[in-house]
């Protein structure tokens, strides 16, 4: 209870939900046959026939102009992620803003997570190109509102339009893939699209940090980079990607839209935005003893509840299909990709504090440190890819990784302010090593688990999962940063100096202090990222457990026609 009073006597309220992002890792769905992509983009409506059989995959050019369109967009929306965990803190600083870091990331991640499932019935219903399209143009109007922006408010405006518009280009871009790619290939060119991220994750925080770094350029350049990449996705998809024939449905508008289960919808992200709420609010803006926050769990837990009653009621015409999770492996993927990323997506936001924060680093210097990390992942990723395509299995890699992920994590648990940099690479290393060996592996996992009427539901649910680990881990790693930095300060300074510093921002903490209580400063934002990171070593065990239970199946170079799905007896 005396934590609750303090947290809220320095609460800095805001009325705005705030975005940010981090990254999460593309994942793709893919169909095996013309055959099976015949049935999979007419699963949601008997009216509706995919592609004729004698459609074949893409080549020479055209494949490759297409590859290159996809590959732009996932390192567009990567980029925004990655750019802006150097810039964070000087947007704190500048909006003095501080308790809002959760929101920063969450009102991204948010709308990407909870439409995830929406979008795979708006593509059955509705021109595939044209719809990307469409979301093209929004994740692009709402980074420009996001680097115009005067205020912290407009500046969460701009990054919900673009998680918005992010949500329907992951779901897009893993139909248009589900075109183009065979089912034994699913790991090899699923590498290749998260090196991607990778390449993002490499250049942004060195160019993020450059761009916070200037006088001239700002962090609001991190904004403006994604207009030029989004503008060239847009002329190469319109050259090369052709729309699959579909037979014309009689559908009118009014009826596709009351068949994309609005009410579903409707109810599943209403429950989301509850369990961000009280995550972000708990303990911070109020009190978990307060009627808000066990309002919103409750709300959370009633609401879910109400949207799983409906999809069993809907059946096959529902948002998910309770079909698609008839498979342990399914289930089990899903959960280890929301652990993974609950791990990663803090590591990736709270070392850019330890760096510019306890280590005093400007963001410039803070990226380049970040690198490691980086470079592990997208190496590891690549290699681990290349290993699946040619054994055929991907059980060992998800377990080694996840055990090498441990160790990384609990080793990043024990950094100090004078931990020597060969020891925060060492770290940085073995995590990226881990998490890069197991997180990508969930996507091909499901869809090599689920059956071909259901690969557009596992082509948007691939990235539902990462997502809502990040929005997790937003709002949680918030949460914990906060209170531990509140309490540290507490041990040292009066409540008044501690609230001075924390509207300070990150950047700003250390300069509205003399001199000698500089170093208390810094050893509190250190003592906050550590506490952080616990949660990144939990989640870390927890899908170590996970990759345990996982089914040991050798993927096909092709697969069976009438495979059954694996059930979960209860």
């Amino acid at each position: 209870m005396e934590d609750e009073i303090q947290l809220s006597d320095l609460q800095h309220p805001t009325s705005e939900v705030k975005a940010v992002e981090h990254s999460q890792l593309p994942t793709q769905s893919y169909a095996n046959s013309p055959q099976d992509l015949k049935s999979s983009l007419a699963a949601n409506d008997s009216t509706l026939t995919a592609i004729p059989n004698e459609v074949e995959y893409p080549t020479g050019i055209r494949f490759t102009i297409l590859t290159i369109s996809l590959m732009l967009m996932i390192f567009m929306i990567a980029l925004d992620t990655t750019i802006m965990a150097t810039a964070i803190p000087a947007v704190t600083t500048q909006f003095h803003s501080i308790s809002d870091i959760g929101w920063y990331t969450g009102a991204y991640l948010l709308p990407i997570m909870a439409l995830q499932p929406s979008f795979g019935k708006i593509y059955s219903f509705f021109s595939i190109k044209y719809v990307l399209l469409c979301a093209l143009l929004l994740f692009e109007t709402g980074s420009l509102t996001s680097a115009l922006s005067p205020n912290s408010s407009i500046f969460i405006l701009g990054r919900v339009v673009s998680g918005v518009g992010a949500a329907a280009i992951f779901g897009g871009g893993m139909i248009l893939i589900s075109l183009a790619v065979p089912l034994h290939r699913v790991a090899l060119y699923l590498s290749v699209m998260s090196s991607m991220y990778g390449a993002a994750a490499l250049t942004g925080p060195p160019i993020g940090g450059l761009f916070t770094s200037s006088a001239r350029l700002t962090w609001r350049f991190c904004f403006y980079i994604n207009l030029p990449f989004g503008g060239i996705s847009v002329l190469l998809m319109l050259l090369a990607f052709r729309e699959p024939k579909r037979e014309k449905t009689t559908l009118t508008l009014k009826e596709k839209i009351k068949k994309m289960d609005l009410t579903g919808t409707t109810l599943f992200i209403s429950s989301m935005v509850c369990l961000f709420l009280a995550l972000q609010w708990g303990g911070n803006s109020i009190p978990w003893s307060n009627s808000k926050a066990w309002g919103l769990i409750v709300g959370f837990g009633l609401l879910l509840i109400a949207f799983i009653a409906l999809q069993f009621k809907l059946g096959e015409n529902a948002t998910i299909p309770p079909r698609v999770f008839s498979a342990r492996s399914v289930i089990l993927a899903q959960l280890i990709a929301i652990l993974l990323s609950i791990g990663t997506n803090t590591h990736t936001f709270y070392l850019a504090f330890y760096f510019q924060s306890a280590k005093g680093l400007s963001a410039s210097a803070s990226g380049i440190r970040s690198l490691p990390y980086l470079l592990s992942v997208t190496f590891t990723e690549l290699f681990v890819g290349a290993g699946v395509s040619w054994t055929g299995i991907y059980n060992p890699f998800m377990i080694i990784g996840t055990a090498i992920y441990i160790v990384g994590c609990a080793l990043l648990c024990t950094l100090q302010v004078d931990t020597g940099e060969g020891n925060v690479i060492g770290y940085q290393i073995l995590a990226g090593i881990g998490f890069g060996s197991s997180l990508a592996l969930c996507a091909t996992v499901l869809r090599v688990n689920v059956r071909d009427e259901h690969i557009p539901i596992a082509g948007v649910l691939a990235p539902f999962a990462p997502m809502f680990g990040g929005t997790l881990a937003a709002s949680m790693g918030q949460n914990i940063f906060r209170r531990s930095l509140v309490e540290k300060l507490l041990q040292s300074v009066s409540p008044e100096m501690a609230l001075k510093i924390v509207e300070a921002g990150a950047r700003g903490g250390a300069g509205v202090v003399n001199e000698d209580l500089k170093g208390v400063v810094l050893e509190s934002y250190n003592y906050a990222v550590k506490r952080t990171f616990w949660v990144s070593a939990v989640a870390s065990g927890c899908a170590f457990v996970c990759t345990l239970g996982l089914k040991w199946k050798k993927i096909e170079k092709k697969r069976p026609a009438a495979e059954p799905a694996e059930v979960v007896n209860v």
